[in-house]
């Protein structure tokens, strides 16, 4: 949750109002289970940016085997079970609002985003786990997801083993969970389905999954958010068997459900079904015999799941391909990966995409974003500085005359006189905005060439399936050669950003710095409050009443927070109030000497101000305004390279904080400037209820303005 603080400087006291809302609770809870805090590993564990290579980072040591799960040393008697259950070690789930308060174990964090993107890619083989071979595609894999922010990525056609999932979690620790089933004789060779969890976008508590026909199709139950839970359904239908061995299969998996009721429908069924239902789905169109296709429908009806999937019920004439094999006159295509859901879930899904991926596989990539009717609503967050920018020639140009004109706008001042509507402090707000939308129109215009080479590729590749002619023959053989265009532009994105981690962790890996500390950390979803409880309102029932509006929980955390900076009724006011501090000041007996009164007494001067800049703190975060102090650090540096040169105009933004603080200091904080409004951001005390606002302890992030000269006051004392 997000809530603007205004702080005025010469008071203790803190305003807090109402700003748009994000229901967030910070990230910064790192205590492990125990209550203690997380020790670093002795081995060093590989980062996303090392691991999704394929192979350990660099000159590290290999981390040890990690501990045989409880899934791990069941898997064998789960197979023998009637319910062939199989099931992820996690401990079972409780709703937060029923958890008491007292408890000192840490509470469960449930699915974390408000929305979760689900995903499903006929991977076509396992491939190999050597760093740089054309065939590692689980790197591939991994990069994919965290681009795409896919929180579940459903894959068929694995080849896993449980050895191999246990490499995988060794590369990848910390940062994806690995649930799959294989094929019972040949499991390196044929079938396997696997479903994908990216910790940082879903949490993965009390995940476990059902095995519902070996190899083939598996069911994984998962906590969203607010209390739901989903259950998503990953199926690979045979084809080389043929129709009836592909009947047999959707006959098998209804014949599960109907015969063990303790398994829950899914919300989603994804897969790879070798199989079209429409002649649409076909290039070129037509609709085969398939007696599979029946028992599909079966199934579908058994589930509680709508007939038609979702991408065709939301692009009814559009042409699009999951799957193409041949070329020229032989040239075939179809829509053989679909996503269906069940009717009460249909209006929850949005964004239904097919997109060709880098991942070498003659299947593309079908994906939903996935939300649930108790999710919270979230605000858009604050613009941050992009701080890779900073180097960008044009950028620095156009920076450096926002930050002369202001000067100007100083001299101005000086000449004419200030008044409540010109005075430095509007002055150092207006450059500040300025800097703000210049850096993010900036940003949109150093799009790489790659990546509007990507974007436009994909639009000719949308227009083309939006008009529906792919079904002439010159149609599909465009259709081929963009989409086949597009996943060696995404295989290339995948290399690029691959040699730049492996660069990036050259540099940083092996010494202590804040890249190296980040290695260690387990990643973990941003944490959401989903609902406040109202103090005082009781239902007729007597039952607590609990407010899930974003907008009016932040009213009441901004009531709760001042309300504690109130006077108690017992302390005196007025005139009393001046005696009394009158009276105790009598008590210290160590006055100031003239030199230092002096001192305190002066304004704030540059000198000052520049030292309080140059010991900030770099890598802090910026508050509302969105700026860091290696901008100011920058500006600064730029101001005296520039002094070295006699035909530069050197920029002073030093000048325009020393100049904005001396106009604080005599005439107050400027009403609208933002100059002392905060980002407060409640953690979590990990102790009482969740719903109860006084278990949280606020910390505030100030601008970095604000933060100099209360630095810099702060030096002189």
């Amino acid at each position: 949750m997000v809530i603007r603080v205004g702080t005025h400087i010469t008071t203790t006291s803190t305003n807090i109002n109402t700003q748009s809302v994000v229901n967030e609770r910070s990230t910064e809870q790192r205590l492990g289970s125990d209550g203690g805090r997380r020790r670093l590993s002795a081995n060093p564990e590989p980062d996303d940016d090392t691991a999704e290579n394929g192979g350990s980072a660099v000159n590290l040591p290999r981390p040890p085997p990690p501990r045989p799960s409880r899934w791990d040393e069941e898997e064998s008697e789960d197979r023998q079970r009637s319910d062939r259950r199989v099931e992820e070690r996690q401990p079972a789930l409780t709703p937060p609002c029923t958890r008491r308060g007292g408890e000192r174990d840490r509470r469960i964090r449930l699915a974390q985003k408000t929305e979760v993107r689900v995903a499903s890619l006929n991977m076509n083989g396992f491939g190999s786990l050597t760093r740089g071979h054309p065939e590692n595609k689980w790197g591939q894999m991994y990069r994919l997801m965290k681009d795409r922010r896919v929180g579940i990525l459903m894959i068929q056609e694995t080849h896993l083993t449980r050895e191999r999932v246990r490499q995988l979690h060794r590369m990848f620790a910390h940062r994806i969970l690995i649930l799959h089933s294989e094929h019972r004789t040949a499991p390196t060779l044929k079938e396997g389905v696997a479903i994908i969890i990216n910790k940082s976008v879903i949490s993965t508590e009390g995940a476990k999954i059902r095995e519902i026909v070996p190899g083939r199709a598996i069911q994984l139950e998962i906590r969203w958010r607010g209390g739901d839970t989903r259950q998503l359904l990953c199926i690979y239908a045979p084809t080389s068997e043929g129709q009836a061995e592909r009947a047999s299969f959707f006959d098998e998996v209804e014949r599960t459900y109907n015969e063990d009721a303790s398994i829950p429908k899914p919300h989603i069924m994804a897969g790879d079904f070798n199989t079209t239902e429409d002649r649409k789905d076909r290039s070129p169109q037509r609709l085969e015999p398939d007696q599979s296709r029946e028992a599909l429908d079966n199934l579908k009806r058994c589930l509680g799941l709508e007939q038609t999937d979702g991408w065709r019920k939301a692009h009814p004439n559009e042409l699009a391909y999951t799957f193409q094999r041949g070329t020229g006159e032989a040239l075939r295509m179809s829509r053989l990966d679909r996503i269906y859901v069940r009717r009460d879930t249909q209006k929850w899904m949005r964004e239904w995409a097919i997109d060709p991926v880098g991942v070498k596989t003659d299947h593309c990539m079908v994906s939903v974003m996935m939300t649930t009717p108790n999710n919270p609503s979230t605000g858009k967050g604050r613009p941050v500085f992009p701080l890779h920018l900073l180097k960008d020639k044009k950028l620095a140009r156009k920076m450096r005359a926002i930050a002369a004109a202001a000067n100007e706008d100083l001299d101005r001042i000086n000449r004419q006189g200030r008044t409540e509507i010109v005075n430095p402090q509007t002055v150092l707000a207006s450059m500040k905005k300025q800097w703000m939308d210049t850096v993010r129109a900036r940003e949109r215009e150093t799009v790489p060439k790659l990546v509007a080479e990507i974007s436009e590729v994909r639009q000719r590749l949308n227009a083309l399936q939006r008009e529906g002619g792919a079904g002439n023959h010159g149609s599909m053989q465009e259709n081929s050669e963009l989409t086949s265009q597009l996943k060696a532009l995404e295989a290339k994105r995948l290399k690029q950003t691959q040699d730049r981690s492996r660069a990036k962790h050259r540099a940083y890996g092996e010494t202590p710095n804040k890249y190296w500390i980040g290695l260690h950390k387990e990643k973990k979803p941003r944490e959401l409050i989903p609902a406040l409880e109202i103090e005082g309102a009781a239902s007729p029932a007597g039952e607590k009443r609990y407010e899930a509006d974003p907008a009016r929980m932040a009213k009441i955390a901004r009531d709760h927070y001042n309300k504690i900076q109130e006077d108690s009724p017992e302390v005196t006011q007025g005139e009393r109030r001046e005696r009394d501090m009158a009276e105790t000041l009598t008590f210290v007996k160590t006055p100031l000497t003239e030199p230092q009164s002096r001192k305190m007494a002066h304004e704030l001067d540059r000198d000052e101000c520049e030292d309080a800049l140059r010991k900030a703190k770099n890598g802090t975060a910026p508050g509302v305004d969105g700026i860091q102090y290696e901008v100011w650090k920058t500006m600064h540096e730029r101001y005296k390279e520039d002094q070295r040169h006699r035909d530069r105009k050197a920029i002073d933004v030093l000048r325009i904080l020393t100049e904005a603080f001396k106009d604080i200091s005599k005439h107050g904080v400027v009403k609208d400037t933002r100059f002392t409004e905060g980002w407060m951001c409640p953690i979590y005390k990990e102790k009482g209820e969740l719903t109860l606002i006084a278990n949280y302890r606020p910390i505030t992030l100030l601008n970095t303005d604000y933060k100099l000269l209360t630095k810099t006051l702060a030096m002189r004392l």
